[in-house]
């Protein structure tokens, strides 16, 4: 893949240590990429500097700006500018948008629409089938999904669109050659063949944790809007939701049961006059642009239709959820006898309507969609 020109005087600049990025971008406005690289390699050029912009200016590290250009050429990595006409579009249009972006993949797969969908670490079953049904209905759409890639709700998100017709992308808050969490390295290959990997800091960036604020404003700079699938108030999704405010981005949020705590996040951002999202439709239907008012909803995700369960199977179902629940529970529920409703759960179970999560409880395998007659 390799760089332009270009990109490696802004990789160049960027690595200048003193300034933010919104600042060189500022000066670039005036001077050429050229006059600014070389200003750095004047001592007297660089008082000048720290006089322009008020803060004192050092000059790169010449050694690593060599190694990630190396690393770059050598491994195939990715390296795009903001003067370059791959940069993604969305991006440019942000008040701080970064300079360089180093990617794995098809930064191609980010040309076209994109959604942003995130959420906890610590996410309920609920809420990561909401997610990964979401980002497949979109996905489905010919809409690409972005996420951080962290635990719970992002995994679920990139999942959901791979399963669909789309893309995924994700944006991390280290270097693209370093995979956090590490359970998801599989995943990241098929991000990288459906999309690709993105990131503004250095090659071999550890995943600080003060690097991953500052990274959400990137997955909703990406993006046509942001959705939050659970999330307590004080969350970095929480926080995404607010950039992509600032950014003058759609919010969404999934509704979810007022007793737990990922809920708070998203009934919050209800409140403050996000749309409250069902299905993608919710989503779509927000940018006319793209050509929906709405999805189809059909009865119960990936079941038969209602008319071909027996009265005890339709009152099992009732009891059910796609949170799981105990089997005391259910009986107590659904009032059918140990001895009927064992064998009634193991064959929805191998109809694939139920799930077995293990302790004697189980759930829906999918959320129950409701028709819509409108």
């Amino acid at each position: 893949m390799g760089c332009s020109d270009a990109a490696r005087l802004w990789l160049e600049i960027s690595l200048a240590r003193g300034a933010r990025p919104a600042a060189w971008i500022s000066l670039a406005l005036g001077s050429s990429l050229e006059e600014i690289a070389g200003m750095l390699e004047s001592e007297t050029e660089r008082e000048r500097l720290s006089r322009i912009l008020a803060r004192r200016i050092e000059p790169p590290d010449r050694r690593l700006v060599e190694e990630q250009l190396g690393r770059i050429e050598k491994e195939n990595w990715g390296l795009v500018s903001l003067s370059d006409e791959s940069y993604p579009l969305p991006l440019r249009e942000i008040p701080d948008p970064p300079p360089v972006l180093f990617y794995a993949g098809e930064l191609a797969a980010l040309a076209g629409p994109s959604i942003c969908i995130v959420g906890s670490r610590r996410s309920s079953r609920r809420g990561l089938i909401n997610a990964s049904n979401i980002a497949r209905e979109l996905s489905d759409l010919g809409i690409h999904v972005v996420s951080g890639l962290a635990r719970g709700i992002d995994g679920a998100a990139h999942e959901g669109a791979l399963s669909g017709g789309g893309g995924t992308s994700a944006v991390l808050g280290c270097g693209v050659d370093v995979v956090y969490p590490t359970e998801h390295l599989a995943l990241v290959e098929r991000i990288v063949e459906h999309g690709c990997v993105l990131s503004e800091f250095p090659l071999g960036t550890p995943p600080l944790r003060y690097n991953f604020p500052r990274r959400n404003r990137i997955l909703s700079g990406l993006s046509l809007g942001v959705v939050v699938v659970e999330a307590d108030v004080g969350s970095g999704a929480m926080g995404t939701a607010q950039w992509a405010c600032d950014q003058n981005r759609e919010v969404f949020a999934v509704p979810g049961p007022i007793d737990y705590p990922g809920s708070r996040g998203p009934h919050r951002l209800i409140r403050d006059g996000a749309t409250l999202v069902e299905s993608a439709g919710d989503i779509v239907a927000a940018f006319p642009r793209l050509g929906g008012s709405g999805t189809e909803r059909g009865t119960l995700a990936g079941a038969a239709a209602p008319e071909s369960f027996s009265d005890e199977e339709r009152a099992m179902l009732s009891a059910l959820d796609v949170d799981p629940k105990h089997i005391d529970e259910l009986l107590q529920f659904c009032h059918i006898p140990p001895a009927v409703a064992l064998p009634l759960l193991l064959d929805l179970e191998m109809r694939g309507i139920v799930v077995s999560c293990g302790g004697g409880t189980f759930a829906l395998a999918s959320p129950p969609e409701k028709s819509d007659k409108r």
